[in-house]
């Protein structure tokens, strides 16, 4: 298994110096080496949780996706096709609002709709999850490259390439599984058992302008000036933590991964080409608080009654009654069914109702952080009982 990641600095979205440092990521990696293109049909996975401005920085760019396609053409790809789904995406989703449409349209490649078939993958080695119900895009190519963007996480702290598989699951389909597996470890042996099953073959991850804070949906876009790009996915995803600052073992995605052995057998294995991880490292990149713990033998003895309490005034969702424009986005998508929309005193708008959330449902899976549109949801500690902050 190759364990090389490339890391190189490229300081602008302009397509013809990204396409260039993509390809020489690619050799620096050991791409040309592990992966042939040449007369393959190729599916490029950007990562578009919200169909928003690119100036949100939480999508893929759309340059660095024009830079992906131009260079899988010049390596003699056959077909290209490219797609995700959101959280709550509308049927015919095009990825219009970020400009990933647009490139398809000028690059000549068609945009898959990831909603209108499925196909199962399958597992047998899964912890969690054996079988997988994902776009049939998969049945449709040869070669699967991710195409992620460098962020936080609310939930799992940290969303790189092993995660931006999540968007071949279908639309609603992904909600789910945050009620079935309600625990952070849970979730993220998921996620891993579906990078499992679906082997994707390549990554290219877009560090130009990264994001910061409450991410994925929400936070602040950062200048990190890098391009990363590996075989090796879980290389990928250690070596982008270490960049930013985070200890890649505390990391729930990544600590199950390595503890399968199946990419690497430890953290400390990653081999980096291009920068030096000193030369790439990103200084005051604000990164989410760790919360609970990732020791299943501390959460075992943790008594019960002690858990509650730290459950209840632990992060939570609050609504921001003065930014919310009432899309009931979060309702729409909420796996708990825990958010209403009610008649609600004292309002400081002349809307009378608002976003009112059951903490008794709620599972913290912060699903309606990530698709609100307005930055009208904050993830804090709080003692209301409805969520509103006014």
């Amino acid at each position: 298994m190759n364990k090389t990641v490339a890391v190189l600095r490229c300081d602008d979205y302009q397509p013809e110096l990204i396409k260039n440092k993509l390809r020489e990521a690619w050799e620096l990696s050991g791409g040309k080496d592990v992966l042939d293109v040449e007369g393959k049909r190729v599916l490029l996975k950007p990562n578009v949780l919200l169909d928003s401005d690119i100036k949100k920085a939480a999508t893929t760019h759309p340059e660095f996706f024009r830079a992906a396609i131009r260079l899988m053409k010049e390596l003699g790809a056959a077909q290209i096709i490219a797609g995700d789904s959101p959280g709550f995406p509308k049927p015919g989703f095009k990825a219009k609002g970020c400009g990933l449409w647009d490139v398809c349209i000028d690059e000549n490649i068609r945009w898959w709709d990831f909603l209108k078939k499925s196909t199962t993958v399958t597992n047998p080695d899964g912890q969690k999850v054996r079988k997988f119900t994902v776009t049939d895009a998969v049945d449709n190519v040869d070669i699967i490259i991710s195409l992620p963007k460098l962020k936080t996480h609310q939930l799992m702290y940290f969303t790189g390439a092993i995660k931006n598989q999540f968007g071949m699951i279908p639309g609603l389909l992904k909600s789910s599984f945050h009620m079935m597996l309600r625990n952070r470890a849970d979730f993220a042996a998921m996620i891993v058992d579906l990078h499992q099953s679906l082997k994707p073959d390549f990554a290219f991850m877009d560090g130009i302008v990264s994001m910061e804070g409450p991410g994925p949906g929400n936070g602040f876009p950062k200048k990190t000036d890098l391009v990363l790009a590996s075989s090796n996915l879980l290389a990928m995803d250690i070596t982008a933590c270490r960049i930013i600052g985070y200890d890649p073992d505390i990391i729930p995605v990544i600590s199950n991964a390595v503890d399968r052995g199946v990419w690497l057998e430890d953290s400390h294995d990653v081999e980096i080409a291009g920068l030096s991880l000193s030369e790439a490292k990103v200084g005051h990149f604000q990164k989410i608080k760790l919360t609970g713990s990732n020791n299943q033998l501390k959460e075992f003895i943790t008594p019960g009654f002690l858990k509650r309490l730290i459950y209840d005034f632990g992060p939570k969702p609050v609504f921001r009654e003065k930014q919310c424009i009432r899309c009931e986005e979060c309702i729409k998508i909420c796996p708990a069914d825990a958010l209403t929309l009610t008649k609600q005193s004292g309002l400081s708008q002349d809307n009378e109702k608002m976003i009112s959330i059951d903490y008794d449902k709620c599972i913290r899976c912060f699903c309606c952080h990530e698709v609100c549109p307005e930055d009208a949801i904050a993830v804090k500690r709080t003692l209301s009982d409805n969520g509103v902050i006014r």
